[in-house]
């Protein structure tokens, strides 16, 4: 008998000395993705199958020519690149250990107040189900300059385990050249004040007094805001008087003719959660009094568009994946829907015109305005 388990033992030895020799303990990788896109620099973000140095290899052309190296050993590597020329596109290719090269390209924002782009937004769509999978689709056909994520990128509070199957592989494709630029939700906060999260994410953080949590960046003439509507909850990272601060300092600084914040709670709507009423009351008159012509949020599970309120529209887009809730409707609702869906934004000079958009293609709202400095 103890002979047998003796050589039991010792086979399970072999076995696993073979595995490791065979490279079975590696860690899984992460494909590359791009993030904090901007006029002149970007983020090439991924997670190596072994401890390495970050070496991303770009150009304007496939054969490349350029290099960015961090010389910090690790698995997770954000390398930026700086120095870039707006509205260009950029091929790129990592470098990883423990990993075949892998290519990707990705097109920098454009400057000038005549440039066209379109952007996407969606939020709470972190389940890995069909409706996430079906949104993702209809995100690749779409075919944003950018992508606005309203929250609750990763359910059910925001575990690093969940954000390989939850978000990278629903968008993995997407993601290797579109950024996206998301914002904070209460499932994200519920461990670690959203620590998956924030080492996940890298946005521009050219803005005086902005953190991963609230940040702002320039794409063409249009100025995006992300604030964290958590600080007013149970994120214990920041405070919301810090974030207001940022806001006011930004929004009096930014020049651009379109301005558009996104943040998780909606100040207005009338769904399961309906407008949040500390939101409202902390922000809503900085929105007004620097004339932002949209607000964009989620934690709703459905569309809803209001009608101008002080020349600010407030539109609640919930529909990335999770299951629905009922739709809806107000004195100040211009719009609502119980769907998955995403929305298509179009910037053409002074020009804006949005579209919600069914996994489908139907489009069951649409929005055109024309927008104006100050």
């Amino acid at each position: 008998m103890r002979s047998v388990l003796r050589a039991a033992g010792l086979g399970t030895a072999v076995s696993a000395e073979r595995l490791l020799l065979n490279g079975a303990s590696r860690q899984p990788s992460r494909e590359p993705y791009v993030q904090g896109i901007t006029a002149t620099s970007a983020v090439i973000a991924w997670k190596s199958g072994e401890p390495g140095e970050g070496v991303v290899k770009y150009g304007k052309t496939p054969e490349l020519g350029w290099e960015e190296v961090d010389r910090r050993v690790g698995r997770r590597h954000a390398v930026v690149i700086a120095g870039l020329d707006p509205g260009s596109t950029y091929h790129y290719r990592v470098d990883r250990v423990g990993g075949p090269p892998a290519p990707g390209s990705f097109r920098t924002a454009p400057a000038g107040e005549n440039s066209s782009f379109s952007f996407a937004v969606v939020g709470d769509s972190g389940s890995g189900g069909k409706g996430q999978l079906a949104v993702a689709g209809l995100l690749g056909r779409l075919e944003p300059d950018l992508i606005l994520h309203t929250g609750d990128v990763v359910y059910p509070a925001g575990q690093e385990r969940y954000y390989d199957r939850r978000f990278f592989a629903p968008y993995g494709k997407l993601i290797k050249e579109v950024p996206v630029f998301p914002v904070l939700g209460n499932h994200d906060v519920r461990k670690g004040d959203g620590a998956a999260f924030l080492e996940n994410f890298h946005p521009p953080l050219g803005s005086l007094g902005s953190t991963k949590r609230y940040y702002s960046f320039d794409w063409g003439d249009a100025h995006f805001i992300a604030l964290d509507s958590e600080l007013h909850y149970d994120d214990r990272g920041s405070s919301a008087a810090r974030q207001k601060a940022f806001l006011e300092r930004d929004l009096a600084a930014a020049d651009k003719r379109l301005k558009i914040a996104f943040l998780h709670r909606s100040p207005y709507g009338s769904s399961k959660h309906g407008g949040d009423e500390t939101i409202r009351a902390d922000l809503e008159p900085l929105f007004a009094r620097h004339r932002v012509n949209l607000v964009f949020a989620g934690h709703d599970h459905v569309y809803e568009r209001t009608v101008p309120i002080e020349d600010v529209t407030y539109i609640v887009s919930g529909g990335g994946g999770k299951r629905l809730y009922s739709a809806g409707e107000g004195r100040l609702t211009a719009c609502s829907r119980s769907a998955h869906h995403a929305v298509l934004g179009r910037v053409e000079g002074g020009q804006l015109s949005l579209e919600a958009v069914e996994p489908d293609g139907t489009v069951f709202d649409r929005f055109d305005t024309i927008v104006g400095g100050e």
